[in-house]
């Protein structure tokens, strides 16, 4: 009876530590999903600002502007780009785990564009040539999620968190060029 019960509690282990180590990578297996039937990797949605049916994250902020792209590696570098507007804004990007490995905002980057190249592995020497302002980022896995924010508390500066929302690019890097 002992062997039993010392079995059982091994196995529940077992499986309580195997379902949780999972969880992270299911939600994002299931956004990412999502995402994909909306538009294709390396390419940026632009939801309108929700509303009290958005569901498309659990429960996204009436008061932010959101713009996603499912970005994919396996191809070579992606490309971040945005014209951020006044005010805060913010760009994180999550590998495949849920885990946050880069975020900036208004306060950490200040200035009329943000750029990001994304990696997988050792960038390419010629990267920070071809682009002089922007930050390398290696990324953990080849596939992740760029979630960009822009807070629209005054409805009347919802032209500029538009115009910021449609810069926003999430684009493979061109090798020939």
């Amino acid at each position: 009876m002992k062997r039993l019960a010392l079995i059982t509690v091994c196995l529940a282990a077992v499986l309580h530590v195997g379902i949780v180590m999972m969880i992270p990578s299911g939600i994002m297996a299931i956004f990412l999903r999502r995402l994909s039937v909306q538009v294709a990797a390396n390419h940026v949605t632009r939801p309108a600002l929700p509303d009290a049916t958005s569901r498309g994250v659990v429960a996204p902020s009436p008061d932010l502007l959101y713009g996603a792209c499912a970005f994919d590696l396996s191809g070579g570098p992606v490309r971040i780009a945005l014209r951020p507007p006044d005010g805060y804004w913010s760009v994180a990007l999550y590998d495949r785990n849920t885990d946050n490995f880069y975020h900036r905002n208004d306060r950490d980057h200040p200035g009329a564009t943000f750029e990001v190249i994304l990696t997988a592995g050792t960038p390419p020497a010629t990267l920070a040539q071809r682009f002089p302002m922007a930050q390398v980022v290696t990324t953990p896995h080849t596939t992740g999620l760029m979630l960009a924010r822009f807070l629209v508390l005054d409805r009347g500066k919802m032209t500029d968190a538009l115009a910021a929302q449609a810069s926003l690019r999430c684009d493979p890097v061109d090798p020939t060029n």
